[in-house]
């Protein structure tokens, strides 16, 4: 296993996006339908969020406690997502992807290129990288 590769050659290209101003509802939709556990949010297709099904649990968490309103339709994804998360560079290598989800507990980190949102790398191509 090299992790001195471009993480260019393990990232997910095809990504799913949601804009900040889509409801819960859309978030809920597009996690139930598709084999993903985060979704990046885009504006304009700028990056500017990144939201997860755990997130979606936290609000439900809140919501069983009478924290927030219970009403799905009314919870805007930007009231939900990590604002302006870190990113990594298309070709940094692997290994360092690995060393941030290690130091900060991240499942999940969006990949650009320059200023041009191209994928997103997760722990489970780290895995699949690493048995490959």
């Amino acid at each position: 296993m090299n992790t001195e590769a471009p993480i260019r050659t393990i990232m997910t290209t095809q990504m799913i996006t949601i804009k900040p101003e889509d409801t819960l509802l859309k978030l809920e939709e597009i996690l139930d339908s598709n084999p993903i556990h985060h979704v990046l949010v885009t504006e304009s297709r700028n990056l500017v969020g990144i939201v997860s099904k755990n997130d979606v649990m936290k609000w439900m968490r809140k919501a069983m406690d009478g924290l927030v309103s219970k009403d799905r339709s009314n919870v805007l994804v930007k009231d939900i997502m990590t604002k302006d998360p870190l990113t990594v560079d298309c070709d940094d290598s692997i290994g360092l992807a690995a060393d941030i989800f290690l130091a900060n507990k991240f499942h999940s980190l969006p990949v650009i290129d320059g200023d041009e949102l191209v994928g997103i790398i997760t722990n489970h191509d780290l895995i699949r990288y690493c048995f490959s």
